[in-house]
């Protein structure tokens, strides 16, 4: 299914079955009074992420500190085929459950047999990571699990009588800081957000790819910069400096990263200077492409930038309809590798926030941003990158 209808199908289905359990709910909480005491972890902690595998990696670190906390609870992840391969190789969770969301039908038969599983798992809480869903909180419902963990705020205030613990979302507050509040309230213990990357990597400059990225889900498209933009940042790197330039994306994104080429492109397309992986690599393939052969990444508000900055990879990315304070944080001595431009216009941050965007789709906080600002932000880091390469060679040279 689609994301659209996927969406439609969250808001209609959702409000109905809130509508029938929701009195059922109360009813049973009053009479049987279960204990939802914390104190002892869970064998079994159930995390449902359905959507998203930029804000799955947002959680990552919470995620992590939960295992150190928890070291007798199986770590299990309910979601769709695509973020599950993605995830996969940052080994995260003991187990992966996969629902296939091609049809209604094979996701209704898929989430029932998944349902019917968590019945068998003894201990078990359930985490709900989605922000917004209907039906992901249903789903949590079903599972009968003892204690279920999900964010409360206005858009979903029917939460706060279908979970047994609410956390209060901070739509101000960065999104991992949040992933961290539910970290403190599951493993009941103060946690530390970390300032640290996961990776510090040195020598980019010998990579000969600028990775970039101009794609994301169809859930918001208004984060994408035009065409135009994008060509004229390609037309300086490939004029002004030597490396070679690779699009990444999605077996979706292919087509259209094509005929972008094709158009705006073409004499670099024959000398060799593109590369479009869009779709071409499984996740493994894909993620260490990123980590050997790129030098830094442009990109927007999209999983790809999550990706980077997971594997120490500098990184600029160009904001307008979504807050960089709310998705990143770019810790103590990293100001120069990793960079964001971003156009806060009247009506920034949307997204998330109207379910009408109050430029009907005309998108102009990312349509005003010239490629020139873009293009003195990426010179500006490739200095950077190109000095601190002659930092380490002259380091090794004096210890080797």
């Amino acid at each position: 299914m689609q994301l659209p209808a996927n969406r439609k199908l969250d808001k209609y289905l959702g409000y109905c079955l809130i509508g029938m359990l929701l009195p059922v709910t109360r009813l049973l909480g009053i009479t049987i009074r279960r204990n939802h005491s914390l104190q002892q972890p869970p064998k079994h902690l159930l995390f449902i992420k359905l959507l998203g595998l930029g804000s799955l990696l947002v959680a990552s670190d919470p995620i992590q500190v939960m295992r150190k906390k928890m070291p007798g609870t199986r770590f299990i992840l309910l979601t769709d085929n695509n973020i599950a391969s993605g995830i996969t190789p940052f080994q995260l969770f003991d187990e992966i459950w996969t629902i296939d969301t091609s049809s209604l039908s094979i996701t209704i038969s898929t989430s029932l047999k998944y349902i019917v599983r968590s019945w068998q798992l003894k201990k078990l809480w359930v985490a709900d990571l989605e922000v917004y869903s209907k039906l992901t909180t249903v789903y949590s419902l079903f599972t009968m699990a003892r204690n279920r963990f999900g964010f409360h705020l206005k858009p979903v205030f029917f939460r706060k009588f279908l979970n047994t613990h609410n956390i209060p979302f901070k739509q101000a507050a960065c999104l991992e800081d949040n992933y961290y509040h539910m970290a403190q309230v599951i493993t009941q213990s103060e946690i530390a957000p970390t300032t640290e990357t996961a990776t510090v990597r040195l020598n980019e400059w010998d990579k000969p790819y600028i990775l970039l990225n101009n794609t994301c889900s169809s859930l918001a498209p208004v984060r994408k910069l035009p065409d135009e933009t994008m060509a004229a940042i390609c037309t300086w790197i490939l004029t002004h400096t030597h490396f070679r330039l690779a699009f990444l994306g999605t077996s979706s994104d292919k087509a259209a990263i094509e005929q972008f080429i094709d158009e705006h492109l073409p004499a670099y397309k024959q000398k060799g200077k593109l590369t479009n992986i869009a779709g071409a690599l499984d996740f493994e393939a894909y993620y260490r492409f990123i980590a050997d052969k790129g030098v830094c990444m442009l990109t927007i508000d999209s999983g790809p930038l999550h990706i980077a900055r997971k594997l120490g990879l500098p990184a600029i990315s160009v904001w307008g309809p979504t807050n960089p304070a709310s998705y990143i944080k770019i810790p103590a001595g990293q100001e120069n590798r990793q960079q964001f431009l971003y156009n806060k216009v009247a009506c920034s941050p949307c997204v998330h926030h109207y379910e009408q965007l109050p430029c009907g789709g005309n998108n102009f906080c990312m349509k005003d941003i010239a490629a020139s600002s873009i293009i003195e932000k990426l010179n500006a880091l490739l200095e950077y990158l190109q000095k601190e390469k002659g930092r380490v060679t002259a380091l090794e040279s004096v210890t080797g």
